[in-house]
C-alpha cells in the first residue's frame, strides 16, 4: 500500500484589493512561496537582479527568497496563498527555482478557492469533512502548480546533505512552540552545532532560528483570527517569554502589530 501525504503547509492566503500604498521590503517571514494571480492592475515584485511585473489575468509563482521588495504603482486586485513544502527534496528544488515564473492557467484557478482557504484558517467553524475537502481543494492546486513547474523548470537539482537535515526538520515543524536548541538539532543529525548551521542556511537560505521564528509567525496569524483569545495568550502559546517580544517579532516581519493585523485582517496582503 502507498500513502499519500499532505505535502504542503498553507500558511496565509485570500483575496487583496490594493493601491499605491502596497509597498514593502523583503523580510525573513518573505522565505516561503507564494501564488498570485491578479484580477486587476498589477504589480512589480523585484529580485536583486530584475523587477517584474505581475499582469491581470495570469498566474505567477513566487520564489519569496529572492525578492528584495513588492510595490503597486496604481492600484491592484489578486488572489493569493503562501505556502512551505513539508517534502524537503521538493522544498530544495523551487528555491533553486527563479524568483518569479509565470504559470500556465489552462484548468487551474483560483476562482472558488477563497472559501475553501477562508475555512482553513478559520477551521474552528467548520465540520471534520468541510475541513479535510477544502484541504483536498487547495492542496490540488498546488500539486497541479507544482507539477508544471517540474514541466518547464529543472527543479531536481538537491544536495545529499538535504537528507541530513531531515530529522530536524521534521522535529521543527513539530516542536516551533517549544524552547529548541541548536546542539539538539544538530545531534538528530549527527553532526556539529557549527555545521548544522552551515549546510541548514545554505539549503534553505535562512537560519535555523529564523525558521522556528517563520513558523511560530505564520502560527500568529492563525490565531490572531480568533477574537476571543488575547494577544499575550497567543505570545505564550507560541512560546514567547513575553508579550513585548512578541509584539516586537510580528512588527518586524509584517510591518505591523498583532492588534492591527487583528482588526484589519481582511484588508491586507503579507
Amino acid at each position: 500500500m502507498i500513502y499519500l501525504n499532505q505535502t504542503y503547509e498553507l500558511l496565509a492566503g485570500g483575496f487583496h484589493a490594493g493601491n499605491r500604498s502596497w509597498n514593502k521590503r523583503h523580510t525573513e517571514i518573505d522565505n516561503c512561496f507564494k501564488l498570485y494571480q491578479l484580477t486587476e492592475g498589477n504589480v512589480h515584485v523585484c529580485s536583486d537582479q530584475d523587477d517584474f511585473t505581475l499582469e491581470k489575468g495570469k498566474m505567477y509563482f513566487i520564489n519569496g527568497s529572492k525578492l528584495s521588495k513588492q510595490y503597486c504603482k496604481e492600484s491592484f486586485s489578486t488572489h493569493w496563498i503562501h505556502f512551505l513544502p513539508k517534502d524537503l527534496m521538493i522544498y530544495q528544488g523551487l528555491l533553486n527555482l527563479p524568483a518569479v515564473v509565470e504559470i500556465e492557467t489552462n484548468g487551474i484557478s483560483f476562482i472558488g478557492l477563497e472559501q475553501h482557504i477562508d475555512m482553513l484558517l478559520n477551521s474552528t467553524k467548520i465540520s471534520s469533512w468541510e475541513y479535510v475537502l477544502s484541504i483536498m481543494h487547495v492542496q490540488a492546486l498546488i500539486q497541479t502548480v507544482i507539477t508544471r513547474l517540474t514541466k518547464d523548470c529543472d527543479i531536481t537539482a538537491t544536495s545529499t546533505k538535504i537528507y541530513r537535515l531531515e530529522p530536524a526538520m521534521r522535529y521543527m515543524h513539530a516542536n516551533y512552540k517549544d524552547t529548541i536548541h541548536l546542539k539538539e538539532l544538530a545531534c538528530m543529525c549527527n553532526v556539529s552545532p557549527n555545521y548544522f548551521h552551515k549546510i541548514f542556511k545554505q539549503t534553505f537560505k535562512i537560519t535555523p532560528t529564523n525558521y522556528i521564528i517563520l513558523l511560530r509567525m505564520n502560527s500568529a496569524l492563525q490565531l490572531l483570527k480568533d477574537n476571543g483569545v488575547t494577544i499575550k495568550e497567543i505570545a505564550f502559546e507560541l512560546g514567547f517569554t513575553d508579550n513585548a517580544h512578541f509584539c516586537k517579532t510580528f512588527k518586524k516581519y509584517y510591518g505591523i502589530t498583532p492588534g492591527e493585523y487583528q482588526r484589519n485582517q481582511n484588508n491586507i496582503l503579507l
